[in-house]
């Protein structure tokens, strides 16, 4: 089958292997064998083959995600032909990930079969589900976020960042303010166009800017890239000196998330109507992961990067 491999870590993107002659997992019990049709990329996905993870073992097929149609269901309740969504449970990282042209879930990873609107092909499927489920758990599950609530977006141009605006403006969340933050001013029309209702073009520090449009308020209620990335927690942190009194700390992770009773059918149907705005950044194909590594590496994009097997 066709497949990118990372072989050892740390490599730089061009090192990814690209190969048509990589063998096909075959069906097992306990999971779903899909025939990946796109997958979207992550950060974390560039930090595996940067060797930040200590825990991978190499040569592997990395991706945390894909989008694709049902080979076999493993003695599941899904069926050959179904279309699902597959995240997390360990892929790209214990077993080989969504890089391929078929990838092995369990069955913990896999979502409910799922119908895709009309306007909703492969290349808008793949660049929804890490990305809007792990926005939809950090704003429902780790923030509780309501309508009278603002959410605060630190990093709002990175894929997440746009989800997260985009879900909380929608009817899921219906909250009332969305500030968030770019590095770039190139990007401040995408963040307006993702439901931001403030942008803030972050030059080193935007605090100020942040307690003019609260009222005063100057704390974070939510982030987004930098420490919602899968990324590595670099700085020494000590509660009890940096957060002030009646202040909040509180985190989410994807690998949290049970996809299968996630309201990912109801995310698509809201992209689908236009009622949540989706952000593909660029697309490529599976033969140029290492193009598209590079690309999202050198910060390029704004929204999400896709890539496509067919």
């Amino acid at each position: 089958m066709r497949a990118a491999v990372c072989p050892s870590a740390p490599i730089s993107p061009t090192q990814l292997v690209y190969t048509t002659t990589h063998p096909t997992p075959q069906p097992k019990f306990g999971h779903v064998l899909i025939r990946v049709k796109g997958f979207g990329l992550n950060r974390s996905e560039l930090f595996s083959r940067q060797g930040l993870f200590p825990e991978h073992v190499f040569p592997r097929i990395l991706g945390i995600e894909c989008v694709g149609v049902v080979k076999d269901g493993g003695g599941g309740q899904w069926k050959e032909g179904d279309i699902v969504a597959a995240i997390m449970g360990g892929m790209g990282i214990h077993f080989d990930g969504g890089y391929a042209e078929y990838t092995l879930v369990p069955h913990s990873s896999v979502s409910q079969p799922i119908k895709l609107p009309k306007n909703i092909g492969w290349k808008e499927f793949a660049a929804i589900p890490e990305t809007f489920i792990t926005a939809w758990g950090t704003l429902n599950t780790a923030l509780n976020l309501g309508s009278t609530d603002t959410l605060y977006i630190h990093g709002g141009s990175s894929s997440l960042g746009l989800a997260c605006a985009s879900l909380a403006k929608s009817t899921l969340f219906n909250v009332s303010t969305v500030l968030s933050t770019t590095r770039s001013e190139r990007k401040i029309a995408t963040l307006y166009a993702s439901g931001a209702d403030h942008v803030i073009l972050d030059t080193g520090s935007p605090s100020a800017e942040v307690k003019r449009l609260t009222g005063g308020v100057g704390g974070y209620k939510g982030r987004g890239d930098r420490t919602l990335s899968g990324g590595v927690w670099k700085y020494e942190f000590n509660p009890l000196a940096s957060l002030a009194p009646s202040k909040h700390l509180t985190m989410f992770g994807s690998n949290t998330i049970d996809i299968y009773t996630a309201p990912l059918q109801r995310i698509i149907d809201a992209v689908g109507s236009g009622e949540i705005k989706l952000n593909v950044d660029k697309v490529f194909d599976i033969a140029s992961v290492g193009e598209a590594h590079a690309y999202m590496e050198a910060n390029s994009a704004a929204g999400k990067v896709v890539c496509l097997v067919d």
